[in-house]
């Protein structure tokens, strides 16, 4: 059975039906105690009871949160169809079409793809049936008029009512959707948050390897020979001096060493802009190496995650690094241009340029970073005669 025992609450359109139908009886009991000398013998108590009865017991099953489309149509061919055959054809009473015109109405708004097959064809032969006997031929069929005008409001405001509620639908189904998409994204943020610190772990853990395997050497290597020291100080001074000479040189490369780690560390950690701490790579780097370096910055700096900072510092390191040992550059040329959408960087020198590339461990590693952002990385030969590196990751503007 087509039975539908709850129903959304009702709406504007559901509400303006139940007035309209309200307003109809109303007028109706209105019209017929001023014109009382049309129901004859019926006493008009009587009559205000029919229509009372006919009007409240259909509201049993279709109200707010409930709809019945089995039993509203029932109701109303019961009540509604009984009285007007009780009325025109037992007491000879015409009341006209008006009568039973909201029923069709009714009838219409309320109706389903399968309540439509019986409801329709029923109301529209026993409902106009009575009052055959006190129309003509013409008259009769012309009352069909008013109830197809009547059945065909009906059927709009239903086809309306139902348009809305399907697009009420979607929307919630979209909502729905919309909200499913956000907490994705959340776990995706969340994710990715796991990500990066999983991949500053490993880079503090692989950090901490070197500093175990060079610096622990070059102290451990110092400390032994500092002991020897002290016995050669009694038996032979200049192997004393050379050793200590010796030890000297190892101790400048483990400086050396930890000031590359703390320089390697100390970026990634910084809260200063990206472009600030480029910069200071490039003066670094120009007052450490008698290197012209230029620093050009472009556009308008937002702030970026500490993985693309990570992944720009040692790329820019790497790339002043290969300028000088492998191309032997006089001169490096950078360009920092940051937008709402990318941040690219290039860097060019005037080396040695390129005939045959064959990336190294450093630029391989440098590009699968960039990879790993969605990046992109070019190395072409410059307008200097040297090298040109442009690195361009796509970024999302952080308002």
């Amino acid at each position: 059975m087509d039975m539908k025992k709850t129903d959304p609450d009702w709406i504007w359109i559901d509400w303006f039906i139940f007035f309209l139908r309200l307003c109809w009886y109303l007028s109706g009991m209105l019209y017929f105690y001023i014109h009382i000398e049309t129901l004859g013998d019926l006493p008009y108590l009587l009559f205000v009871c029919i229509l009372t009865v006919c009007y409240l017991v259909p509201h049993l099953f279709w109200r707010p949160g409930y709809k019945n489309p089995i039993l509203y149509p029932i109701s109303e061919l019961v009540l509604t169809g009984g009285a007007s055959i009780y009325l025109n054809i037992y007491l000879q009473v015409n009341l006209g079409t008006s009568v039973i015109l909201m029923s069709f109405l009714m009838i219409g708004y309320l109706a389903t793809k399968k309540t439509v097959k019986w409801t329709f064809p029923l109301f529209l032969i026993i409902f106009p049936l009575p009052r055959l006997w006190s129309l003509d031929t013409v008259s009769y069929l012309l009352q069909y008029f008013d109830i197809f005008i009547f059945l065909g409001f009906g059927a709009c405001f239903n086809y309306v009512i139902q348009s809305q509620r399907r697009t009420d639908r979607i929307i919630e189904e979209n909502n729905k959707q919309y909200r499913l998409i956000q907490e994705q994204n959340r776990v995706l943020q969340q994710y990715a948050e796991q990500i990066e610190k999983v991949t500053l772990l490993k880079e503090r853990n692989r950090l901490a390897k070197e500093l175990h395997d060079t610096i622990g050497h070059h102290f451990t290597s110092v400390t032994v020979g500092l002991d020897a020291v002290s016995y050669l100080l009694e038996t032979d001074i200049e192997k004393a001096k050379q050793r200590i000479e010796l030890l000297a040189n190892v101790s400048r490369s483990g400086l050396q060493d930890i000031r590359k780690h703390i320089h390697e560390i100390a970026p990634s950690e910084s809260e200063e802009k990206l472009s600030i701490l480029l910069e200071q790579i490039a003066t670094n780097f120009k007052e450490n190496t008698d290197t012209d370096v230029q620093f050009h910055k472009h556009g308008t700096e937002y702030p970026v995650t500490p993985s693309i900072k990570l992944v720009f510092i040692r790329s820019l390191q790497e790339a002043l690094t290969n300028a000088k040992r492998h191309g032997d550059a006089t001169k490096v040329v950078i360009h920092f241009l940051i937008s709402h959408s990318a941040v690219t960087l290039s860097v060019e020198n005037n080396g040695t340029p390129i005939e045959t590339l064959n990336p190294g461990f450093g630029l391989t590693a440098m590009k699968e970073r960039i990879e790993e952002l969605h990046g992109d990385l070019a190395i072409t030969n410059g307008k200097y005669r040297g090298v040109k590196l442009t690195i361009t990751v796509p970024i999302k503007e952080i308002v």
